[in-house]
């Protein structure tokens, strides 16, 4: 009895391992970072700078098939759409969004907005830019009300700080990049494992 059943389970485990063999592969230098499988849900923006999301249904040397996914919402609900018979090589692929980004969809458009990234405001650089900005402004208004010149000489320590932290924050500003850009960092790559033939 027990030798049917662990048959059973031996090819069941076969089975599934076949159909999971093929994947993308992103890597971040030299390092497998994730995978997406037949049948995992990818979002993606293509070198002509539209975003795209949906489901993977075959991965071939080069490319994937894809079925694209379209969510319509509605005071009541939503609605999904799904439109299949898509090809995308991975040359096609030019931005992948983090984890911590979200979806929205505008207009039968998908779009990817921050969602929970923490310290985003620091890293990209606004917290400084604002602060910098603040200061400056504030010590010119004080100046201007009290009548004495806002640009003398013992003011310039002041200015000269609040414009030091401004450009930090515009230098945050300009390295920040909140997605993964397919690239000199990042790579995606075709993982096809071909099937075992029988002898």
């Amino acid at each position: 009895m027990r030798k049917p059943i662990i048959l059973l389970l031996a090819v069941l485990f076969y089975i599934t391992a076949q159909s999971q063999n093929d994947y993308l592969l992103l890597k971040k230098k030299q390092q497998g970072i994730q995978r997406f499988w037949k049948d995992s849900h990818i979002t993606f923006q293509t070198s002509d700078g539209q975003w795209i999301t949906g489901i993977i249904t075959k991965i071939t040397n080069d490319s994937f098939y894809f079925t694209q996914e379209i969510i319509h919402y509605y005071l009541m609900g939503s609605d999904t759409q799904h439109f299949s018979g898509f090809r995308f090589s991975i040359n096609d692929i030019r931005v992948l969004p983090t984890s911590r980004q979200m979806l929205v969809y505008h207009n039968e458009q998908v779009s990817v907005i921050p969602g929970h990234e923490k310290f985003m405001w620091v890293r990209n650089g606004f917290i400084f830019q604002a602060a910098g900005a603040g200061y400056v402004g504030l010590n010119i208004i004080n100046d201007l009300i009290n009548n004495d010149p806002p640009f003398a000489k013992k003011n310039l320590g002041r200015l000269g700080i609040g414009a030091g932290v401004f450009l930090i924050g515009t230098l945050l500003h300009l390295h920040f990049d909140p997605y993964i850009r397919i690239g000199k960092k990042y790579s995606l790559q075709c993982v096809v494992i071909p099937s075992a033939q029988p002898m």
